[in-house]
């Protein structure tokens, strides 16, 4: 597990760690950027990575339709958050 506190601190781990990184976990709100903005700029290269977002915003209907698809609303147990991540890396 690698861990950043903003946007901009999660470009640098990853490329510090480019090749070994499976799985994203994003807020949708963060200090410097947001996590639309650093899906947008980690998928500009690596347009597979998986990133799952979460967010205590309780109308889902205001965040963009590219975070919705793998979003886990606060608060949320761990299972919950397991159980996205097995399903998620288990895809195709």
């Amino acid at each position: 597990v690698l861990e950043a506190s903003t946007g901009a601190e999660a470009l640098e781990v990853f490329e510090d760690h480019e090749g070994d990184v499976d799985l994203v976990v994003s807020d949708v709100v963060m200090p410097e950027m947001d996590g639309p903005t650093l899906m947008n700029e980690l998928r500009r290269d690596h347009p597979d990575i998986k990133i799952i977002f979460m967010s205590g915003y309780a109308d889902e209907s205001v965040l963009p339709f590219s975070v919705r698809e793998n979003l886990l609303l606060k608060p949320f147990k761990p299972a919950v958050l397991l159980d996205k991540i097995a399903a998620i890396l288990t895809s195709h």
